[in-house]
């Protein structure tokens, strides 16, 4: 490393914005730095790298900016609101009021404590690593996590931060589950679904979700909002029933069925099984689904009441010998 490189000094914290997008002024330190030869070899990996498992990699997919097209802008400008100005007009058509959510979430949102989270965390931030313990490092905001690790912020600080924002983006209950508790998550989750809203539903998870279902890979909010849209678009009449199957400690098991029609007016049975994962304010980190349809004549329906939340008094898979 250039003994001339503090991080401290040199760049900004991730959660500062410019044009209301985090990460961006961050971004633009590296990429000035990099050119300068300042920037050590452990950052060059994720420098613009378009994915978003990267805070450069977050903002290039959320704005849906070519990286290469950024650090020609970045380098060719006098200052930082030249570059402001130049990211708002390539830029993907976004309300301010989406950018600041954007940013928000990601300033703010905790993880799962996942094995691999943890073991990548201390890869990493092997200083951290060392004060934080798994449990803490694997779940703190990932924007904390970088300050406390360039001296921005201290151990109490970080640590205050986590608890306030386990309260204010929370989800009750949380883990690690009763049967109680893990039995009230899943009716939350299947009247959030027989809602069919899909922003509401996106906000029981984190802001870095990760899915799969059936065969799609979705990770984040965004892209959990747009399969929803598509999902429900296509899966009409949609009506589910979820049961709990097992749970332990921050994971939940659930058998599920819904039935749903498409356009033509032909009806199915869908079966399926998820796994669940909860970040520590209870929101939803992984969710892995696996699903068979099955057509059925519409006599043979089971899921009748009224579009909305099942009625308390309505059996369940069990009750109806599903």
């Amino acid at each position: 490393m250039d003994d001339r490189f503090d991080p401290k000094t040199m760049l900004r914290s991730p959660r500062e914005t410019l044009a209301g997008y985090a990460f961006l002024p961050r971004l633009i330190d590296k990429v000035r730095l990099h050119a300068r030869g300042i920037l050590p070899e452990d950052y060059h990996p994720n420098l613009l790298a378009k994915t978003d498992r990267t805070f450069d990699g977050r903002f290039l997919l959320f704005a849906g900016i070519d990286p290469e097209e950024l650090r020609e802008a970045i380098l060719s400008s006098s200052d930082d609101e030249a570059v402001g100005t130049w990211v708002q007009r390539m830029a993907e058509p976004r309300s301010q009021e989406e950018i600041r959510a954007w940013s928000e979430a990601n300033a703010t949102s905790l993880s799962a404590p996942t094995s691999e989270r943890i073991s990548l965390r201390t890869q990493f931030y092997p200083g951290p690593a060392k004060v934080l313990g798994p449990p803490l490092l694997g779940s703190v905001n990932p924007c904390d996590l970088i300050d406390f690790d360039e001296g921005r912020i201290s151990l109490e600080d970080l640590t205050r931060n986590h608890e306030d924002r386990i309260r204010k983006e929370s989800r009750p209950p949380f883990p690690p589950f009763t049967r109680e508790a893990a039995l009230q998550k899943v009716r939350m989750a299947e009247d959030g679904w027989n809602s069919r809203n899909p922003e509401k539903v996106s906000m029981a998870y984190t802001i870095d979700s990760l899915w799969r279902n059936r065969s799609e890979f979705i990770r984040g909010r965004d892209e959990i909002i747009a399969f929803l849209t598509r999902k429900w678009k296509r899966e009409l009449d949609y009506r589910l029933i979820k049961e709990l199957w097992a749970f332990e400690g921050s994971r939940i098991a659930v058998r599920f069925a819904y039935e749903w029609r498409d356009d033509s007016g032909h009806w199915f049975r869908s079966y399926g099984n998820e796994n669940w994962e909860f970040a520590p304010n209870g929101l939803m980190a992984r969710r892995l689904a696996s699903i068979n349809d099955l057509p059925i004549r519409e006599e043979e329906r089971k899921f009748r009441w009224p579009q909305g939340p099942r009625p308390l008094d309505h059996p369940g898979l069990d009750g109806l010998g599903l």
